[in-house]
């Protein structure tokens, strides 16, 4: 694997683990004080982490590869497509957060019917929950199955992708308190954890990267 954009891929790791927090406190403190900055701060946060998501996905495809090239494969085009998703969503609402105070009223009642309607790009959070969900889901079992990576961050993984899958169908269906619960535990507890322990772990050499002998994997 190329060393390099390992690491690159294990530091965009980390730095979408601590945007996570960085979000969080945006979204649920900052917009209590000032929702102007709270918002613009908590949609450009989750256009960042779109795109430095994107060189992860492609650095764990790379890592896990030799335990089942399609599985890793498949969740690398998931990720990819979440990672796409974010950035497309996160931009489009900062870009028109950013228009509205030179616009005129007729223009800022439109700019504020638009972000009442369901994103085009990510409708009810399909690809920031529901898509990276099922990649996050896929990336633990290959993880737990081919041990290239430490087990318990294959779990974790796991529990990670079911509570974003989880948080999809409550974002859907309007169940609040379902949205408070698990997007709290994935987005300041277990996302970040996994995120920044993953950026660790692409960083460091291991041994199962050099050595040449087989790797179990699924069929």
């Amino acid at each position: 694997m190329n060393r390099s954009f390992a690491r690159f891929g294990g530091l965009s790791a980390i730095i979408v683990g601590a945007l996570s927090i960085l979000y969080a406190v945006f979204f649920l403190v900052i917009t209590r004080q000032n929702e102007e900055v709270g918002t613009l701060g908590s949609w450009v946060i989750l256009a960042v982490s779109g795109l430095f998501s994107s060189a992860t996905f492609i650095a764990l495809y790379q890592r896990l590869r030799p335990t089942s090239e399609g599985f890793a494969l498949w969740a690398l085009v998931l990720g990819l497509l979440s990672s796409f998703a974010t950035l497309t969503h996160g931009a489009y609402q900062a870009l028109m957060l950013l228009t509205l105070p030179g616009a005129e009223p007729e223009q800022r009642a439109a700019i504020e019917l638009v972000r009442m309607v369901p994103s085009q790009f990510d409708p009810a959070g399909l690809g920031t929950f529901g898509i990276i969900g099922l990649a996050s889901l896929v990336t633990g079992l290959l993880i737990v199955v081919g041990g290239r990576l430490p087990r318990l961050l294959g779990y974790l993984a796991v529990a990670n992708g079911i509570l974003l899958i989880a948080l999809f169908f409550a974002s859907a269906a309007g169940a609040q308190t379902l949205i408070l619960l698990t997007g709290g535990l994935t987005s300041v507890i277990v996302g970040p954890i996994w995120w920044i322990w993953l950026g660790r772990e692409l960083w460091r050499e291991r041994a199962a990267d050099r050595a040449s002998a087989p790797t179990p994997s699924l069929v």
